[in-house]
C-alpha cells in the first residue's frame, strides 16, 4: 500500500483550478453515451443505448454575498399510492441535473453550531418560526417525516468538519426507540463509492490495471470457464465506469434470481455482454466486489474496513442481509421473501450514517485536511464523466457528477433513498431515509435547499 497522508497543497490548488478554469471557459461537454433505463424487466439484455448531452453548470459560485434565485418551496401534497419493489428499483438509473448552486453563508452556519451543538434536539412547537439549524431540521423534518417515512437523518460538514447532524422519526416500524443521528440506514447505490475506492486504491497499487482485461480472471476465480471473449475482456474501468456491456439484471439482483452476489456474478459473467456504451447496472459493481475478494484473497467488506473505512476513523458501517437490522439500525419497510442485499453486496448493500458518507466524500476531497486514500490523478479520472472530460456532468467511476466541482452518489432501493453530495463550495450533505417518499431521490437535493434557507443559511 502506497503511504496515504495528507494531499500537498498544490494538489488541491490544482484540482480547485481545473474546475474553475473549465466554468470560467463556458466549456461545453462532450456527449456521454447514457443509455436509457430498461423498458420491460423481463428482459437483461441490453438495450441499444442512446446519446444524451452532458453540460457544463454556468459556473462555481464561490462563497459570499451574491444574488439568489428563488428557492424552491417544498409543497404539501397528498400521500402518494403504495409502491411496489419494482417502482423502487425503476428510479435507481442517476441523474445528472441538479439545481442551480445558490452560495451559503457558511458565517452564519458555523455560528449556529455554537448555539445548537452537533446532533441538538430540535423541539417543534409553536411560535416564530425557528432559524439556525433548528430551522434547517424543522424544514427537513416536515418535508420528510410523512407520506410513510419512518426515519430521516442529516449530517453536513463544512471544510472537512462535520458541523451538524440530527434524525428524526423512529428507529424500528413498531415504534421503538427514537431514531438518533449516529443510527445507520440503508445506503444503496452509495456502496459503489466506497467499491470504486477500495479497488482504484488497488489500482495504484499496482496489483491490477485500470485497463487490464479482468472478466476472465474474475471468472476463473468463481469457477467459471469459457467465457465468451468479450467477457473476458472486461477491464476495471469498465465496470468503475458502468461501461462493460452488462446489461440492468434486475430479476438476478431483485427478483430471487440468484442466491447472492456471488451467485449472481456468475450469471452475468457466463452471459454476452453488449457494447462499451456507458448503462448503469448493478451487476458491475457486484462483479467489482469479487474482483476485489479475487485480487486480495479476503472478503470484500474485510478489504475496504482495512483500506479506507478504519483510516478514516469509521465504525459500524456493514454489509448488511435484506432482513434482522442490528443495534442502531434502523429497519426499513421490506417485502417478504425478498434477498436483494445479499445479491447487491458490493453494489449496494452498505449500511451507514450520513456522518459516515460526509467523511467518506470528504476524502476525495484535496483541499481539506486529513487523510485521503487516493492521489491526485485518480482522483481526476474517478471525477471524469464517460466520454466527456474533467469538471462535465456524467457518472465517473463510482461517482455521479453535477458539474464543477459538484459531484456525489443517490442511493434507491425499497424503501430506501439516501443521497450525499460535495458541493464544491466547501459544504458536503448527506440525507438517508426510511420509506417511500420522495418517489425520486434526487428530490432531495430541493428539499435539503429548502431546509438551508428555512435555516436563514443562504448568502444575499
Amino acid at each position: 500500500m502506497v503511504n496515504r497522508g495528507s494531499a500537498r497543497l498544490f494538489v488541491a490548488v490544482a484540482l480547485g483550478t481545473a474546475a474553475c478554469s473549465a466554468a470560467a471557459a463556458g466549456e461545453t461537454a462532450t456527449p456521454g453515451t447514457v443509455a436509457p433505463a430498461d423498458a420491460p424487466a423481463a428482459s437483461d439484455e441490453p438495450s441499444t443505448p442512446t446519446a444524451a448531452a452532458g453540460d457544463l453548470a454556468a459556473g462555481v459560485t464561490t462563497i459570499g454575498p451574491a444574488t439568489v434565485a428563488t428557492v424552491l418551496t417544498i409543497p404539501i401534497v397528498p400521500a402518494p399510492p403504495a409502491r411496489s419493489i419494482d417502482d423502487e428499483i425503476a428510479d435507481d438509473e442517476p441523474t445528472f441535473q441538479v439545481e442551480p448552486l445558490q452560495p451559503l453563508d457558511l458565517d452564519a452556519a458555523v455560528f449556529a453550531v455554537d448555539d445548537a451543538g452537533i446532533g441538538a434536539e430540535t423541539p417543534v412547537g409553536t411560535g416564530p418560526p425557528p432559524t439556525g439549524w433548528d430551522g434547517f431540521d424543522a424544514a427537513l423534518e416536515g418535508a420528510l417525516l410523512r407520506n410513510g417515512n419512518t426515519a430521516v437523518s442529516v449530517a453536513v460538514s463544512i471544510g472537512g468538519d462535520v458541523v451538524h447532524r440530527a434524525a428524526f422519526g423512529r428507529r424500528t416500524l413498531d415504534g421503538g426507540d427514537d431514531a438518533e443521528p449516529g443510527d445507520r440506514f440503508r445506503i444503496a447505490s452509495i456502496s459503489k463509492t466506497l467499491t470504486a475506492i477500495t479497488l482504484l486504491q488497488l489500482v495504484e497499487d499496482g496489483v491490477v490495471g485500470l485497463d487490464e482485461p479482468i472478466g476472465a480472471f474474475v471468472a476463473a476465480s468463481l469457477g467459471i470457464t469459457g467465457t465468451a471473449s468479450n467477457v473476458g475482456a472486461i477491464t476495471t474501468r469498465q465496470l468503475l465506469t458502468h461501461t462493460s456491456g452488462f446489461g440492468k439484471y434486475d430479476g438476478v439482483f431483485f427478483r430471487g434470481a440468484s442466491a447472492d452476489c456471488r451467485d449472481a456474478a456468475s450469471i452475468g459473467l457466463r452471459s454476452t455482454v453488449g457494447g462499451r456504451s456507458y448503462r448503469y447496472s448493478n451487476m458491475n459493481y457486484c462483479v467489482a466486489g469479487m474482483l476485489i475478494e479475487a485480487l486480495t484473497g479476503r472478503p470484500y467488506e474485510a478489504v475496504v474496513y482495512e483500506q479506507v473505512l478504519t483510516p478514516l476513523g469509521l465504525s459500524g458501517l456493514r454489509l448488511a442481509p435484506t432482513f434482522d437490522p442490528g443495534p442502531d439500525e434502523v429497519q426499513h419497510p421490506t417485502t417478504a421473501g425478498r434477498n436483494y442485499m445479499e445479491t447487491l453486496a458490493a453494489a449496494g448493500a452498505w449500511l451507514a450514517a450520513p456522518e459516515d458518507l460526509v467523511i467518506v466524500l470528504n476524502a476525495l476531497d484535496l483541499s481539506t485536511p486529513g487523510w485521503k486514500p487516493l492521489d491526485f490523478d485518480t482522483l481526476v479520472a474517478m471525477q471524469t464523466p464517460v466520454n466527456g472530460q474533467f469538471g462535465q456532468r456524467g457518472y465517473g467511476m463510482g461517482l455521479i457528477l453535477y458539474g464543477p466541482g459538484r459531484y456525489g452518489h443517490t442511493g434507491t432501493i425499497e424503501s430506501t433513498h439516501a443521497m450525499v453530495q460535495n458541493r464544491g463550495d466547501g459544504v458536503i450533505w448527506a440525507i438517508t431515509v426510511s420509506g417511500p417518499y420522495p418517489d425520486n431521490t434526487p428530490q432531495l437535493e430541493p428539499i435539503i435547499n429548502s431546509a438551508f434557507e428555512a435555516g436563514g443559511f443562504i448568502a444575499g
